[in-house]
């Protein structure tokens, strides 16, 4: 157990030096660094997650009565956002990793990978917009337009995402757990 906390507390620690570096050597206001914190961001996330595994079965990740049918994600353009991911080849890279197959084990994997996506897109977004923050009070609203750009593209939307495309993996759960209730 001490082993596992002194790997996140590496990780922590890594990642506090590597955005500190960042921002000592990079323009804080341009996209380089916007783009570049948050795919360093993504990085540590990844590994961090992957040492912790985290349960991630908070009341959270419930979805709320406005979020069942979608319609105010599609309002947002949630649907849009999808189709460029599926343009761009994201699509393709994220099944590699948690394909889908018509079962209930598959959907559970998949479903709990929305999760892990969901909250590393929101710790990520929430450290950018401190960044941000510091941009706009230090300098001004025009120069934190990438940071906002980048934040908005790579952490909000695949928030939206996650929480427009979750109602419909419960629902398959849900299904599936009731053929194999029958089924037995």
């Amino acid at each position: 157990m001490l082993v596992k906390w002194m790997k996140m507390l590496l990780i922590v620690g890594l990642t506090v030096a590597t955005v500190s570096l960042m921002i000592l050597y990079l323009d804080i206001t341009s996209a380089a660094f916007s783009l570049g914190v948050n795919f360093a961001l993504m990085f540590w996330f990844t590994l961090f997650e992957s040492q912790l595994k985290p349960k991630l079965n908070s009341t959270y990740f419930n979805s709320q009565p406005f979020e069942k049918q979608g319609k105010w994600y599609k309002k947002l353009g949630v649907e849009g956002y999808r189709t460029i991911l599926t343009k761009i080849g994201w699509e393709k890279m994220r099944q590699q990793q948690t394909p889908i197959k018509k079962d209930l084990r598959a959907f559970q994997v998949y479903e709990r990978a929305s999760r892990v996506a969901e909250v590393g897109h929101l710790v990520i977004g929430g450290i950018v917009l401190i960044i941000t923050t510091y941009v706009i009070l230090m300098y001004s609203i025009k120069d934190a337009l990438w940071l906002i750009l980048f934040n908005l593209v790579l952490n909000i939307y695949p928030i939206l995402l996650q929480r427009y495309t979750r109602p419909r993996l419960q629902r398959m759960i849900k299904k599936f757990e009731v053929t194999e209730l029958t089924s037995v």
